[in-house]
């Protein structure tokens, strides 16, 4: 079997499980009524996973939330990605290509109401907040392997353009125009359609290979803030109380829920916020009533996945909540 036609076969395998997966889980709604569009509103964001980039169950893990989530499919979580969508010019924008891309093209291709002739030809854009497995490795499934689409509007800042230029298999990709890059610039405000705009913001995290940006999401009547990941609120140059206070809804990096998940060496890797600090730090944005926070990104370990837990339930009592597949927020 030829190189090209084993990796096609590898994919679409991949491409099969991702999909079955997908179609054993019942979408999750909103816990909050605020976020049943009670207003109509012409741009929505969908949520399609929030996982992190490892994915939950984890990949060869027996842990116990990895247990429970492989004996209880409902439990199990896509990787962290949301999408922007413009119901009224049928426009949708992924926000980072996870591994799990082929179910969540399928959820948002669905939701639009496009026509199964048209998945081919309906161009999903993507935004790429950075180089991290869960972020961008679904690019592969547009190449002559997976999808073979042509010319997919993709956005990143240029410091992640020319990251992907210069290294196969992301250059390919480019080279035979499966993708068309597109630059983002933090802090400057980008139409993506006459009813929606983002403002990249630059967020501090290890950047390997690429920047890391979150982003504010416009609407026609509110605005959403999604930093998904991050090193530190401490180390950003920005305020994030202040950052989250511009928002109507912040769905935030919750990758840990607290200090006790890990232990010894494992500490020293840990290049996230807990979300136990998180909440005490925005403890009186959420007394206000100002911003709804959600919480996304979560590793294996997170306490707050036992939806009978303890973490969970503190998480609620202090006025915060866990993103969940299937939210629609109205914007």
């Amino acid at each position: 079997m030829k190189r090209r036609d084993f990796i096609k076969s590898g994919i679409g395998s991949l491409t099969a499980v991702g999909s079955l997966l997908a179609a054993g889980r019942e979408e999750r709604k909103p816990d909050s009524p605020s976020l049943q569009a009670q207003d109509v509103s012409n741009v929505m964001v969908k949520v399609l996973g929030t996982a992190q980039d490892g994915g939950f169950p984890g990949f060869g893990c027996y842990c116990p939330n990895c247990l429970k989530a492989r004996e209880n499919p409902t439990l199990a979580r896509l990787r962290a990605c949301i999408a922007l969508c413009d119901m009224k010019n049928r426009k949708t924008f992924f926000v980072d290509a996870t591994p799990d891309i082929a179910s969540q093209f399928d959820i948002i291709h669905s939701r639009m109401g496009y026509a199964p002739k048209e998945r081919t030809s309906v161009l999903t854009s993507i935004l790429l907040t950075h180089a991290d497995l869960g972020n961008y490795t679904g690019l592969l499934f547009y190449g002559y392997e997976g999808l073979n689409a042509t010319r997919v509007p993709v956005y990143c800042t240029p410091t992640f353009s020319r990251f992907m230029e210069d290294n196969y298999p992301w250059s390919d990709l480019i080279q035979y125009e499966n993708i068309l890059l597109n630059h983002i610039h933090p802090d400057e405000k980008l139409s993506l359609t006459p009813q929606m705009f983002i403002t990249p913001l630059l967020v501090p995290y290890r950047d390997e290979y690429s920047d890391t940006i979150g982003m504010f999401i416009q609407g026609e009547r509110r605005k959403l803030l999604y930093i998904p990941d991050i090193i530190s609120w401490s180390v950003w140059e920005r305020s994030i109380v202040e950052e989250v206070e511009k928002a109507d809804i912040a769905i935030l990096d919750g990758t840990y829920f607290s200090r006790d998940e890990l232990r010894g060496s494992s500490l020293k890797k840990i290049e996230h916020p807990f979300i136990t600090e998180t909440m005490k730090l925005l403890g009186p944005v959420v007394e206000s009533g100002k911003t709804e926070i959600y919480f996304s990104h979560l590793n294996h370990t997170n306490a707050a996945l036992d939806p009978e837990g303890a973490a969970l339930k503190e998480i609620k009592e202090r006025g915060y909540n866990l993103a969940s597949e299937g939210m629609e927020i109205a914007l």
